[in-house]
């Protein structure tokens, strides 16, 4: 007993050696990727939407949370370094915080020895996945599609982060606060919802709808009223931080505006929209094919047992994929905006999130000796053609952030 524990504990040290050097190893390029970029000015080489967005900082005028430190930093020494160091600390951050979301709520629970490395895994794969990029679709890998991967917009690089943050206390709490309430958990969810909408209004309005119907199913299951209520406040804050950044971005003297227009944001650059949002989501869009008849059958049986469902964050991060896919798909920006496309960033973080949960899917239906009626030919079958397309996803998000680093365009062709 005593040679085995000596020998977990030397491949527990191995692990935390290797995962601090993955860790180090990409946070240090994401800060000279932003290095670079915050020097880049408008031109194409290391060209990002960071020199706009300090730019903005340095005239006084930004609604984000983002340009407060801008403006700090820019009384301070080596302004850009400081820029550099903070975002890459975001972006490192986020993948140490998707790991924590991976292991605290699945793999640690599967009791396998290893899980740890696939916790791991799982975190870098849903951090670097982009697009299948199929050039007769679309000649560019980015522009035209969609990805929860995105390195040249600063906002988005912070937003992701606390929003890692808030779903991981949203779980918490959500798991736990019909029989038990930790104020804590509470505290630091409404913290961390609010700075990801200080930073971008982006995740709070794909993630609120669906959380808000989740609080009737939490009366039809009996949660108490004054919990419910409890929970819900916690968007208090980030509403007013929206009706203020509505004011600045949308007030009568911008000339800026929404509307309704179907198609607008997906055409914008793509001529085949249709595809490349099939494309975009890929691997989640077979995982829910492969899972969705199974999910459903037990999910009914839990409903009638008044029991929270056993499936709980496949719908609801299928749920606001489904919000972000309307938003993108019928409203626009008006006016000097009206090329940016903004409403592409919530169902890019919506992409993050179910593409975090298909990895999880395709990894329980491994497990199980059930899936695919038993038949382990199928299964290896299965394996190897979703591993083969989860693979792509991540070769066409390595090779893109690559190719980033060398100082080529996000606008990148094939």
């Amino acid at each position: 007993m005593e040679e085995k524990k000596i020998d977990r504990s030397k491949q527990n040290t191995v692990f935390r050696i290797v995962a601090c050097i993955i860790f180090a190893a990409y946070t240090l390029a994401c800060g000279y990727l932003f290095f670079m970029q915050a020097h880049a000015a408008h031109d194409l080489f290391f060209e990002s939407d960071l020199p706009a967005h300090l730019q903005m900082a340095e005239d006084g005028w930004g609604y984000s949370l983002t340009a407060i430190f801008y403006r700090l930093f820019y009384l301070l020494p080596g302004y850009h370094i400081w820029v550099a160091v903070f975002l890459a600390v975001f972006a490192g951050g986020t993948v140490v915080a998707t790991f924590f979301f991976f292991w605290n709520f699945v793999f640690s629970k599967w009791s396998v020895k290893g899980m740890e490395w696939s916790a791991l895994g799982a975190a870098i794969a849903v951090n670097i996945v982009m697009p299948c990029f199929v050039n007769a679709v679309h000649y560019q890998r980015y522009v035209g599609y969609q990805s929860p991967s995105v390195w040249h917009n600063s906002t988005y690089t912070v937003m992701k982060f606390f929003a890692v943050l808030t779903l991981i206390y949203y779980i918490k709490i959500f798991y736990a606060y019909k029989n038990k309430w930790i104020w804590k958990d509470w505290i630091l969810f409404t913290v961390f919802l609010t700075l990801s909408t200080a930073t971008k209004t982006s995740f709070l309005l794909v993630f609120a709808p669906v959380a808000f119907l989740g609080l009737f199913y939490d009366l039809y299951r009996k949660v108490p009223i004054k919990r419910i209520l409890l929970f819900a406040s916690s968007v208090i804050p980030s509403i007013g931080i929206v009706l203020f950044q509505e004011f600045v971005l949308f007030g009568k003297e911008t000339g800026n505006g929404i509307a309704i227009d179907f198609g607008y944001n997906v055409y914008l650059r793509a001529d085949k929209p249709y595809l490349t949002m099939i494309l975009s989501a890929l691997f989640p869009v077979l995982i829910f094919i492969f899972n969705i008849v199974p999910v459903i059958k037990e999910t009914v049986r839990d409903i009638k047992n008044k029991a929270l469902p056993g499936h709980s964050l496949f719908f609801f991060s299928w749920s606001m994929w489904t919000v972000g896919a309307l938003q993108l798909l019928f409203l626009k920006e008006t006016g000097t905006r009206a090329l940016d496309g903004n409403f592409s960033w919530g169902y890019d973080i919506c992409l993050f999130v179910v593409f975090a949960l298909s990895i999880v899917y395709f990894m329980m239906n491994l497990r199980s000796k059930r899936f695919m009626g038993g038949k382990y030919p199928l299964r290896i079958l299965y394996a190897s053609f979703m591993g083969a397309i989860l693979g792509y996803h991540m070769y066409c998000g390595l090779l893109f952030f690559i190719r980033l680093l060398t100082g080529v365009t996000y606008f990148m062709q094939a």
